[in-house]
């Protein structure tokens, strides 16, 4: 295989083997974990709510992600960690202000903000343990071990001992009430493309996933600008009021919506004289209209050109 530059857009992962001769699945399987896909996704996009996602996104996903470079987590191990710093985060700090609400304490404001200022030098742990987790939720051998955590918090100059490590791996997990399977936008991204290369063999779609989960990275680390682009070319206005902000949740949950609209993006930036061929599949498949993936088409290349990536 040729060395490919880390940097480029275009970037061919080793893995996954899409619809390997021997280990690809049939056909009625594909078609459940789609159904099991998309009713998930149906959930979570009904109860949406703009404040769910606000440690998962802009700096707090690229300091994940940067973290998760360091350690040599695959693909799937970042989404995972940041999906799980992002529930866990909401989750304590509202534990934490019921805690101060609750308490007798005559200087509540004064306790809230020492509470938040321990909370602030405790994130590169916090997000160390949410590495963890997420690095034996995807790998049986490439496990973060508190030794491991132990070397980095302290080239950043931070010493903890192995039980505070492993405490604060289990205070996420409490947190959490112990409920970390997480499905990352990459398994509907994966999911769709073994369902495109299954569906048309000819069709690169090893290829289509490298530069996928490039603009992953991007949809994570942009997000508010990529959506609330997305939200002006579907409504036509300049502006997103708060009511409006409400109603977008629904979409910034949608991770069907997403997926279709990465791959779409990257079958353009690859080869447009596929797209139409492709957008037809993927409407096919999601059951989402071609007005609305090429909405969030348009919008990722955009945000993609303006950056100088293309």
């Amino acid at each position: 295989m040729p060395h490919l530059n880390e940097d480029m857009i275009f970037g061919t992962p080793p893995e996954p083997h899409f619809n390997h001769k021997s280990l690809s699945l049939s056909a009625p399987l594909l078609e459940e974990w789609l159904t099991v896909l998309s009713e998930e996704n149906c959930r979570r996009v009904s109860s949406a709510d703009p404040r769910q996602l606000l440690f998962r996104k802009g700096h707090a996903s690229e300091v994940i992600f940067l973290v998760c470079d360091k350690l040599r987590l695959r693909n799937d191990a970042k989404y995972i960690a940041v999906e799980l710093f992002n529930r866990f985060m909401i989750q304590h700090v509202k534990d934490l202000y019921k805690h101060v609400c609750e308490s007798s304490s005559r200087t509540k404001r004064k306790d809230w903000l020492g509470i938040m200022e321990r909370v602030q030098n405790q994130l590169i742990l916090r997000i160390l343990s949410c590495c963890q987790l997420a690095s034996k939720l995807s790998s049986h051998y490439r496990v973060v071990t508190v030794a491991r955590v132990q070397r980095f918090l302290a080239g950043n100059g931070q010493r903890y001992t192995s039980e505070s490590l492993l405490k604060s791996e289990l205070r996420v997990l409490k947190t959490l009430d112990f409920k970390v399977n997480v499905m990352s936008p990459l398994t509907y991204l994966e999911c769709l493309l073994e369902i495109i290369g299954h569906n048309e063999p000819g069709t690169e779609v090893k290829v289509y996933h490298g530069v996928s989960v490039k603009l992953l990275d991007l949809v994570y680390m942009k997000h508010e600008e990529i959506f609330n682009r997305l939200y002006q070319t579907a409504t036509h206005h300049s502006s997103i009021s708060p009511a409006d902000r409400e109603k977008l949740a629904g979409v910034e949950a949608d991770k069907m919506l997403l997926a279709v609209g990465i791959i779409t993006a990257s079958v353009f930036i690859i080869d447009q004289g596929q797209v139409e061929k492709v957008l037809l599949a993927l409407e096919k498949i999601s059951q989402i209209p071609q007005e609305d993936i090429m909405d969030f088409c348009t919008v990722l290349v955009t945000t993609v050109a303006k950056g100088g990536m293309i």
